[in-house]
């Protein structure tokens, strides 16, 4: 209808600049509409006495607005659009020819693009030049040719090849037709404002389905890089999925089944996550392979398993215990921790003023002055453990080091209650107060009870791996719940903004925290307000093993998040063909060494290597960062060396599993957000595939390539003349109405 009335369409207008084409000068409209509003008024004033002001207020304006569209329409307006200039502009048409346009339920995605590419220029008076992307862009003489065999997509450094190529060329516009799965991370701010940068707007048309109700994908795993042997880890897996349902995940070690766990995936989520907890024997390196059963019309199968490369080796971790008293729980704890695993604890107990008895050292000279008083000694440690004991007993300097040993370090502190720990030792108001997850109580206030009371497990605390007595949720709920009482228990005051309660206890007067932690600086503060877990030693039966598994998973976890002074991290979330280097060295008080030259060396298993250097960070001292390419899927192996005037000091080592070429039967889903992104970002616009309505008029009229103006008549509009024929009309009626002008 709008386009009858006004000879033209909606769009025609909103991309047209309207102008008169009569050449009259400026001054001439308002000279004649000036003398028509005079000549009328003096006509009118003529018969004021034949009707009322108003009635000849009305009939003036009627008649002047009429005498105003007579002079629009005698100036002629007209439209004048810029338009591409026939047969002279070129539109760049890019088929992705990656191995994911090879889906499709009715045919492969590829066909449908190739198709809509031709049809988007169908009656576009352009010359079209080919183009295909994967893992880069290249000019093509057929789209009937291209085959969907790309290993890899890189959308944003694909198009910034096109389109930088062709700036010598008159190019009005690209239209990609793609799915949207970018193998690279997708299009970077960077390149989206290069993209941009030419003015060539970039039309895309997105196809593929977007979600995928048969299809279940597992997306990520994440897995600890190292284990120690005889110990269970937890790998965390992230699952993909369009519909609800279940799905089994199954972990090997080669031929053997190391674990199986049943995920049920929820109908309101499209990402699941799930734990699974895997034992882990023997020393070596483990390549870890995840497997989720899919639904059985799955078209995709490889993207239902993953591998991850998990080292086990034998390893000593040393914890600190300082306690001011004999007391059962320092007992028991010793007892709960096999002398010869992998957590050898120092125990230094007060006995006097000035005497300590010192257990499980590894020379005579250690901790022969009681307390470490230098910070090299104190860091050696990866964990301290502070029990019944005043915050007074320490100096100044012991107490700042212990700041330092968390903040710094990355050490883990575990502050035990007593009748001299905690509120009543006065650490609530000592030198480390701040790095305590609560604020204690005043030290002139009893806050220790000796009381049995039950313990109950946070929702926070049932999801902690340290705290799992049992494979199974609801197992170990039921662990947790057949525990007897603690012996006593100690208020804890207030908790911080960032702590985390992962156990309470069951009081009197009701709950209250009795595990609880937070992050200080690179480490980790625990309170735990009990000395008398040993009951769940004594009071169950002998071959129970949960008081054991409770301490021996709690200095694990404490130990497990203390970083060493020198380690490398390997980073593969940019793309599966480059991982990311990042190399740490210390030395033995934990500063760093600055005045080094590291380099590492990369090996493939099958003896494939090759070395990069690293540079320092230039935000982080001590920090060297690197990138290196992985050209091929197996184990590779990561050495950090850092060497000194020629020679080497210090090794780190990592290792990582590679799945080169992998990456396209992933995130098969079609990524609409970001063609939209794409489009938005240069002036184009977004199609799905089937509906290109529309592109024909924004081929036509691009602003890129070279134009010409057109002028189209509007005064001949068919609204003009309705309008005139409306307002005479009208004014014939009223009139007719008053009978009397």
């Amino acid at each position: 209808m709008f386009e009858f009335l006004f000879n033209y369409s909606r769009d025609d207008y909103a991309r047209s600049e309207l102008v008169f084409t009569a050449g009259w000068p400026a001054w001439l409209p308002w000279l004649l509409l000036a003398a028509a509003t005079a000549g009328i008024t003096w006509m009118l004033v003529r018969r004021r006495r034949e009707a009322s002001v108003a009635q000849l207020m009305i009939v003036g304006l009627l008649q002047v607005a009429m005498i105003a569209l007579v002079v629009v329409v005698l100036m002629q307006p007209a439209l004048r659009t810029e338009q591409l200039k026939p047969g002279e502009n070129v539109v760049a048409l890019v088929a992705d020819r990656s191995a994911s346009m090879a889906y499709g339920q009715d045919a492969p995605r590829l066909d449908i693009a190739r198709d809509s590419l031709l049809e988007a220029v169908a009656d576009a008076d352009v010359t079209p030049q080919l183009f295909a992307l994967a893992e880069g862009a290249e000019s093509t003489d057929n789209l009937s040719t291209l085959q969907p065999d790309g290993t890899a997509t890189s959308i944003g450094d694909s198009l910034v090849d096109i389109i930088g190529g062709a700036r010598a060329q008159s190019l009005a516009a690209v239209i990609l037709a793609s799915d949207g799965a970018d193998t690279t991370g997708g299009v970077s701010a960077e390149q989206l404002a290069r993209i941009a940068a030419f003015g060539v707007p970039v039309h895309t048309i997105g196809v593929g389905r977007e979600r995928i109700p048969e299809d279940i994908e597992l997306v990520q795993v994440v897995t600890p890089s190292k284990a120690l042997p005889n110990s269970t880890v937890t790998a965390r897996v992230a699952i993909r999925h369009d519909a609800g349902g279940e799905t089994r995940v199954r972990v090997y070690d080669g031929d053997e089944l190391l674990a199986t766990e049943l995920v049920r995936l929820p109908d309101n989520a499209t990402l699941t996550t799930a734990p699974i907890s895997i034992g882990l024997r023997d020393a070596g390196y483990h390549r870890l392979q995840f497997s989720a059963e899919g639904p059985p019309d799955e078209q995709e199968r490889r993207n239902n398993e993953r591998s991850a490369l998990v080292k086990v080796e034998e390893q000593q971790f040393r914890v600190l215990y300082f306690e001011g008293e004999p007391r059962w729980e320092y007992k028991f704890m010793r007892r709960a921790l096999d002398p010869e695993g992998d957590i050898r604890l120092a125990t230094l107990l007060r006995v006097s003023p000035n005497k300590f008895y010192r257990q499980g050292l590894d020379s005579a000279e250690q901790l022969e002055n009681g307390f470490p008083s230098g910070r090299d000694e104190l860091f050696a440690y990866d964990a301290v453990i502070i029990g019944s004991v005043e915050a007074a007993s320490l100096s100044e300097a012991q107490l700042d080091n212990i700041e330092a040993f968390v903040s710094e370090r990355g050490g883990s502190l575990l502050m035990l209650a007593g009748p001299n720990g905690l509120g009543n030792g006065g650490w609530g108001q000592s030198a480390i107060a701040d790095l305590l997850p609560t604020r204690l109580p005043a030290s002139g206030v009893d806050s220790f009870a000796r009381i049995k009371a039950p313990v109950v497990l946070t929702p926070q605390g049932a999801a902690a791996d340290m705290l799992r007595l049992a494979n199974s949720s609801d197992e170990n709920l039921d662990a947790w719940s057949a525990l007897p009482a603690v012996a006593d228990y100690q208020s804890t005051g207030q908790l911080k903004p960032a702590a985390m309660t992962l156990l309470n206890v069951e009081t009197g007067t009701g709950s209250q925290p009795l595990l609880v932690t937070q992050p200080y600086g690179r480490g980790q503060v625990y309170v735990l307000a009990t000395g008398g877990t040993w009951r769940w030693q004594m009071s169950m039966p002998l071959e129970d093993l949960s008081h054991e598994m409770f301490w021996r998973q709690l200095l694990r976890a404490m130990v497990a998040t203390a970083p060493p002074g020198i380690s490398l991290a390997v980073d593969t979330s940019h793309g599966e063909s480059e991982v990311r280097l990042r190399a740490e060295f210390r030395d033995e008080s934990f500063l760093p060494l600055d005045d080094i030259g590291v380099a590492a060396v990369l090996s493939h298993e099958d003896g494939e290597s090759l070395t990069v250097d690293m540079v320092p960070d230039t935000e982080d001292a001590g920090v060297y960062t690197a990138s290196a390419p992985l050209g091929r899927s197996g184990s590779w192996y990561f050495e950090a060396i850092a060497e000194r005037g020629g020679e080497a000091l210090h090794v780190a080592r990592a290792s990582v599993y590679s799945e080169s070429g992998q990456a396209e039967h992933f995130n098969i889903r079609r990524n609409a957000a970001l063609l939209q992104r794409l489009s938005e970002a240069t002036g184009g616009r977004y199609f799905d595939a089937g509906n290109l309505d529309g592109m024909t008029d924004l081929l036509r009229y691009s602003a890129a390539g070279i134009t010409e103006q057109i002028l189209r008549p509007v005064w001949n509009a068919p609204a003009v003349f309705l309008l005139l024929l409306l307002l005479k009309f009208g004014e014939w009626l009223l009139r007719r109405r008053w009978r009397t002008i």
